[in-house]
């Protein structure tokens, strides 16, 4: 955290932001970061077991299953990158405390009747927001882990339009899909803006406002500083971005982000038609279930409670703290998610399917053992149970 602070500082910070000119130890931080809660909202807990089903993660995503492809539009694929190379990865790593050091959506899953041989995500990359082949996330197997996780869309309402679009016979049409769609379609709006790394410097002193405010209450002056740093590069940013519609992400801030512009642009056109109205209130209601960070200021339901009072308007611009929630999302915040369910873990090569178990179940050998701890909950104390994820 330390370098990255001190890296944004010689990129023409003014001195008197540097948010750790006091004697902090980066330790005590991390530290901190390791206790910060998971989530405010009530969890269920959920065994699952895994089990290996392929040694080929190439081929195994191209064919279908029974029930159709195995891969989702708008699955979110976690990575974490071996590369002692990969600084970026490292830095970003660090700067979360996580594992993980990557996210993308699935934007396109290959279908050969129809001469898609390839299956493409949508990520945020330093070249910008680019498509990536699905054999460039995964290879080489000794270099990447990858998770599948897929959101949990059981309480989202389809329009009457929607259900009238439904294809029984096409095995992607199952229940969400235009949204899902849509989803992808936001992060492909997004497609020029770069990956400036000013936002870089802007999400991290975010990250350690975040921290700050709710554990260092004696040492107030971090929060403060961190505050002013971070409304210091917003404008720097701003004064160069000619495209005010394009924002500038972090890998897991252009998937956080797509997930609520969506759901925030079908609520509101369905808001517009007398019979869609309820769905559309009802869908209002459960917004929180895209957000898929913590929200321990309670900035998502005091802004879903204000749509709700008519003190805010859906139509206009999303109020700066919800887009600072959503931009500051991290790969472990993905991780930890309620709302999002593990599918699929790739471990050196290995494919491992991912299900529930009843309760109390126990990892059959090391193998499984394994995949199951890259799923534990980050963040949390050592006392987390083997195996539960919360």
């Amino acid at each position: 955290m330390l370098l990255i602070v001190q890296l944004a500082t010689e990129r023409g910070a003014p001195r008197s932001y540097c948010i750790f000119s006091w004697s902090i130890n980066v330790q005590k931080v991390y530290n901190i970061m390791q206790s910060e809660s998971i989530s405010e909202r009530q969890r269920t807990s959920m065994t699952y077991r895994a089990t290996l089903v392929s040694q080929d993660p190439l081929e195994y995503f191209m064919q279908h299953g029974a029930d159709g492809p195995r891969l989702h539009i708008s699955d979110v694929l976690l990575r974490i990158n071996h590369s002692h190379k990969e600084l970026f990865a490292h830095l970003i790593r660090a700067a979360t405390n996580s594992k993980w050091s990557h996210s993308a959506l699935v934007y396109m899953v290959n279908d050969p009747s129809k001469g898609l041989e390839n299956t493409f995500l949508i990520e945020a990359k330093t070249k910008g927001v680019i498509l990536s082949s699905w054999r460039n996330e995964v290879m080489p197997f000794d270099e990447f882990t990858v998770g599948i996780m897929r959101p949990k869309l059981d309480w989202y309402v389809e329009s009457a339009h929607d259900t009238a679009q439904c294809d029984s016979c096409n095995p992607e049409d199952r229940h969400g899909i235009d949204y899902l769609q849509h989803v992808r379609s936001i992060a492909m709006d997004q497609i020029h803006g770069l990956y400036d790394h000013k936002v870089v410097w802007e999400l991290a002193s975010l990250y350690v406002e975040r921290v700050a405010r709710r554990h260092l209450s004696e040492i107030p002056q971090v929060a403060e500083a961190a505050d002013a740093l971070a409304t210091f590069f917003k404008k720097w940013d701003a004064k160069g971005d000619p495209e005010a519609h394009v924002m500038r992400f972090v890998c897991s801030g252009l998937v956080q982000y797509s997930f609520f512009t969506a759901l925030r642009f079908r609520i509101l056109h369905d808001l517009q038609i007398p019979e869609y109205r309820e769905n559309a209130l009802h869908n209002l209601k459960n917004m929180q279930h895209v957000l898929y960070r913590e929200d321990p200021d309670q900035v998502m339901s005091t802004y879903i409670q204000r749509l709700l009072a008519g003190e805010l308007d859906l139509a206009d611009p999303i109020p700066d703290d919800v887009r600072d929630l959503l931009k500051t999302a991290t790969p472990a915040d993905f991780n930890n998610s309620p709302d999002l369910e593990w599918r699929y873990i790739i471990l050196k090569g290995h494919v491992w399917q991912i299900d529930e178990a009843p309760a109390g179940y126990i990892a059959q050998n090391k193998d499984e053992e394994g995949v199951l701890a890259m799923m534990h909950p980050e963040h949390r104390p050592d006392e987390a149970k083997r195996n539960t994820v919360v």
